[in-house]
């Protein structure tokens, strides 16, 4: 047996068999059965209604008949089985088949000749037989209950499902994109050391591959977690645009990465890479002097303010916005409706401003 708040399912050969549920729930099935056994009973077993005057006050007398009840206890019996019968048909694959609706009118079918058999061959012989109608209008009025409770269940079954299934997607998609950080960034952090190899022995060489090493670090352990510190997204930053920098000479690339307060916020791994990598591609060229401005705002506890400007040096290709295009969607995944993202382009410069609420 499968317990959960507010549903029960009893497993019966490999099939679900779902009730109204624990708690509260199975008290409103007993409720349900108590009260329609109570009001068939109560109003079809009337043998007959006296009245009587006793000292001038009218009284009103009704005799019912304990044959007429016990017929109307046994359609209850067989609407009860036809009632979980239905469910269980109904709700045993999920959705509906016509095999299925077949199967779930033979039950009534099955029922209502179950009644009809035994008004027949028991209750013919008694005084006051109950009349055919009130013994199929029960077994219809259960068969009823028992088809809208299934196909209600099955609309909320399928609506869960649909849910999970875009949960999945979501999920499946936000690990394509966290994946193609590793590639795209050791790719171009190996030609960047290829570009500086030489014959001759480079004092910078060391230093170029423990600042990769911590990169890839990050990259490798961090980004496989749903959130992390801020402080080590920004030391990853640091990391990778020290990297950079050494592929020019020294002071042609100034750098100014400023943080303005410092909470620990908590915020998904590798979102700022993609603006910075392209600062180094577009705004920077050799034997050039360029100025990168990048800026935190962390002194609001729930908020991740980020700017980074630099001047184009060479054309943002369409073809080449594959990071930023990424990154929108992992923001769209991960903060709907809780981030703000402008990226202003003119003739010389060009700013990302980049709002989260965390």
């Amino acid at each position: 047996m499968k317990q959960d708040k507010n549903i029960t399912e009893y497993s019966f050969k490999g099939y679900s068999f779902p009730l109204w549920g624990l708690g509260s729930f199975w008290i409103l099935e007993v409720i349900f059965w108590a009260s329609t056994t109570w009001l068939f009973t109560n109003s079809f077993s009337v043998q007959m209604r006296q009245m009587k005057i006793i000292n001038g006050v009218e009284t009103l007398n009704i005799v019912r008949n304990t044959g007429l009840m016990l017929q109307i206890l046994v359609c209850v019996l067989i609407g009860a089985i036809v009632f979980y019968a239905t469910i269980w048909l109904l709700l045993k694959n999920n959705e509906l088949k016509k095999q299925t609706i077949f199967l779930v009118l033979l039950v009534f079918g099955s029922g209502i000749f179950g009644v009809y058999l035994i008004d027949f061959f028991n209750f013919k012989t008694t005084n006051l037989p109950l009349p055919s109608p009130i013994a199929f209008g029960i077994i219809t009025f259960y068969f009823t209950i028992s088809v809208a409770y299934s196909i209600t269940k099955l609309l909320y079954l399928n609506h869960q499902r649909q849910q999970q299934l875009i949960i999945d997607k979501t999920k499946t998609e936000l690990t394509l994109l966290r994946n193609q950080l590793q590639p795209h960034f050791l790719f171009n952090a190996l030609n960047n050391l290829l570009s500086m190899v030489n014959p001759n022995d480079n004092p910078n060489l060391v230093n170029s591959f423990e600042r990769l090493s911590q990169l890839l670090r990050y990259v490798i352990e961090e980004t496989q977690s749903e959130k992390v510190n801020i402080k080590k997204e920004i030391s990853f930053l640091e990391n990778y645009i020290e990297l950079q920098k050494l592929r020019f000479n020294e002071n042609e690339i100034i750098v100014n990465l400023k943080v303005e307060g410092y909470f620990n916020q908590k915020i998904e791994p590798g979102l700022y890479i993609t603006f910075v990598e392209n600062a180094f591609k577009y705004g920077t060229e050799p034997e050039q002097s360029a100025v990168i401005d990048i800026f935190f705002d962390l002194t609001k506890e729930n908020k991740i303010n980020f700017e980074i400007k630099n001047k184009i040096m060479m054309p943002y290709l369409t073809g080449n916005k594959t990071g930023i295009a990424s990154t929108k969607k992992r923001l769209e995944l991960i903060y709907p409706n809780k981030h703000k993202l402008i990226i202003k382009e003119n003739e010389s410069d060009f700013v990302v401003t980049l709002n989260i609420e965390v």
